[in-house]
Order: structure tokens, then C-alpha cells, then sequence
């Protein structure tokens, strides 16, 4: 008898695991979502280079768009926006990340940089994290651009199964920027990114096959 109470725990887990793996679980209320941070894997910052600063300035800018997020949770509500009632926080996992980049190489002036990521890009990106043995569905942002040229800012919005890296779902999104100082002038960007997906975006990916 325990021996198959002890099969019938495993076949539940093991159905559980699988499930996580479904795209629909994305809209699913009641799957958790771990948040994972902003990520700038491949960003391009294109014009304003002087404002940015130094390099210690610019990674000191990728923590605090990063931590902001965390410490402003009521107005950067993530979990509000993809219908949680709560998030579970990783971020470390994408800072940790980002302090492996060179980010001296995201400074452009190019206009044609501002579009220059797909779907195979981002697939590449998440290939390349080590997601320290989370499991579950993960939510990342994985910034494409931030561009006083286009006074705006874009941003892949990614699900993903932390147990295989797949992909569940990665999404272009846009907004301008706004406010005061460097953090908050692009941080705004994020937020109406984040006010979008609670507005329409959730919704239109769900019903788009």
C-alpha cells in the first residue's frame, strides 16, 4: 500500500511538472509566476551617451531599473497586469547576469539599431541563463532598446519553462519614456509597458494561436 500511494505522489508531481510546461498555464490564475528581472542581454542604448555615464554608472543604472521594479511593487505591479495575486522574486538571477555583459558595447547612435531582435534572439538569450534550479514558469523582460533617437524604449515580454528554458511565450512591446534623472526617465518606459499588459496585451496573447 505504500509503495503505490508513493507511484500515485510521483505520477501527481510528475503531472504538475508537465503542466508548468503549458503555454495556457501563462493565464492560468492559479500557476505561479516567479519574476525575474529586467534583463540586457543584447539592449542597445542608442543616443544620449553622456547622460548615461561612466561604465560603474551604467551597471549602477541596470541594478536600480532592476530593483526599482522590486521596491515600487505597487506601482510596478507585474502581478496585477498578468492576473496573479502575488509573484515570487528571482531577480539575482537576471542581476547576476547582467553583470557579466559588456555594456560599453550597448552605446549606439544608430537609429537602425533601435529593431534589431526577434524571436530566435530572445530563444538564444534564455539558452544561455542559468536559472540555479527554479522550476515552474519564469517571467523575464528582456530590453531591445532604449532610444532618445526614438524616444522610446521596446522590450520582449517572456515566459518561460525554468525547468527545460523553452520559451512559452516572448512578445514585443514599446513605450516612451518620461520623468526625471536617467533611472526614472526609462524606468517609465518599463511601467507603461507594464500598465499595457495589464490594459490589453495579457488578454490579446492569450487569445492569439
Amino acid at each position: 500500500m505504500k509503495i503505490t500511494m508513493a507511484v500515485v505522489l510521483l505520477m501527481l508531481i510528475g503531472s504538475a511538472t508537465l503542466k508548468a510546461q503549458d503555454r495556457n498555464d501563462i493565464f492560468d490564475p492559479k500557476v505561479s509566476v516567479t519574476w525575474l528581472g529586467i534583463d540586457f542581454s543584447e539592449a542597445k542604448f542608442i543616443g544620449d551617451r553622456e547622460r548615461f555615464g561612466s561604465e560603474s554608472d551604467v551597471r549602477h543604472l541596470i541594478d536600480a531599473w532592476n530593483d526599482l521594479v522590486i521596491k515600487e511593487a505597487d506601482k510596478y505591479n507585474i502581478a496585477v497586469a498578468i492576473d496573479r495575486k502575488t509573484l515570487t522574486n528571482e531577480i539575482n538571477v537576471t542581476k547576476e547576469h547582467n553583470t557579466e555583459l559588456d555594456v560599453l558595447a550597448a552605446f549606439s547612435d544608430d537609429k537602425k539599431d533601435y529593431v534589431h531582435l526577434n524571436k530566435e534572439d530572445v530563444l538564444e538569450i534564455i539558452a544561455s541563463y542559468d536559472f540555479k534550479g527554479l522550476t515552474g514558469i519564469g517571467l523575464m523582460f528582456n530590453v531591445e532598446s532604449f532610444s532618445k533617437l526614438d524616444v522610446e524604449g521596446s522590450a520582449w515580454i517572456t515566459f518561460i519553462n525554468l525547468g527545460t528554458k523553452e520559451v512559452l511565450l516572448t512578445e514585443r512591446l514599446t513605450a516612451p519614456p518620461g520623468g526625471a534623472g536617467m533611472r526614472n526617465y526609462w524606468a517609465a518606459s518599463i511601467l507603461k509597458m507594464i500598465e499595457a499588459i495589464k490594459k490589453k496585451e495579457f488578454d490579446a496573447w492569450q487569445k492569439k494561436k
